[in-house]
């Protein structure tokens, strides 16, 4: 092999590595990995919703119709992920902006982990972010905003259709 490669070796290589640049492979030039980024994250895409939108206060609530017109997106820090909608209001602030693309994970535990910021889905299709602590009794959570501005609320636990961990955001500055 240190003069030449033969075509079956090859194509040895070739199946056994399917990653493998076959460019840098005879001629040592550009990358050794086909597509190194989509490599590093693939299997680890997460649904970008462009026209479903989650309120953080302040803001009129959206309807409950579900889009099917999703962008996968790959961020390695956010692996675990599975989904991300946009964020209006300012009741999040200065946690999360307006207009800010909130990554999400689909909390499917049993219990909520008190503390953390979740999107609410309610039955009703209200999506709000808010933090969740425990409520006034076992059936209740109380609904926390970062903005001092807004006050906390409960809702009823059988009222939440569907849970999910905000694990961060993406935000532009300017316009």
């Amino acid at each position: 092999m240190r003069k030449s490669f033969q075509p079956d070796t090859i194509n040895k290589i070739v199946i056994e590595f399917p990653d493998l640049d076959i460019t840098w492979l005879l001629t040592g030039e550009g990358e050794m990995l086909k597509n190194a980024v989509e490599v590093a994250t693939s299997g680890h895409r997460i649904r970008y919703w462009v026209d479903v939108d989650a309120t953080a206060g302040g803001v009129t609530q959206f309807d409950d119709m579900m889009s099917s017109q999703y962008i996968d997106l790959a961020i390695p820090e956010f692996r675990d992920c599975t989904d991300a909608v946009n964020l209006y209001g300012d009741s999040m602030f200065p946690l999360y902006k307006s207009g800010s693309i909130i990554i999400l994970k689909e909390w499917k535990e049993s219990f909520i982990d008190f503390g953390n910021v979740y999107l609410i889905i309610t039955k009703n299709g209200n999506r709000m972010v808010k933090y969740l602590r425990k409520g006034s009794d076992v059936a209740h959570v109380l609904c926390v905003s970062e903005n001092k501005e807004f006050d906390p609320f409960e809702i009823e636990i059988g009222d939440i259709l569907r849970l999910y961990l905000v694990k961060g955001g993406v935000h532009k500055n300017t316009l």
